[in-house]
């Protein structure tokens, strides 16, 4: 599992909540409305250091 982001911690994901939120790459839905579409072709984004 490639990592592409954290979000330590979020309100817009759970309303009246706070979460933490792990952005994987590599999804395979393929949305229009995709707010992170530089996450869905793991050759495109770039490592870690």
């Amino acid at each position: 599992m490639i990592i592409g982001g954290l979000l330590k911690s979020s309100l817009v994901e759970y309303p009246g909540k706070i979460s933490a939120v792990i952005f994987t790459v590599g999804c395979n839905f393929r949305c229009h409305y995709c707010h992170n579409p530089e996450l869905v072709n793991p050759e495109l984004t770039p490592p870690e250091k």
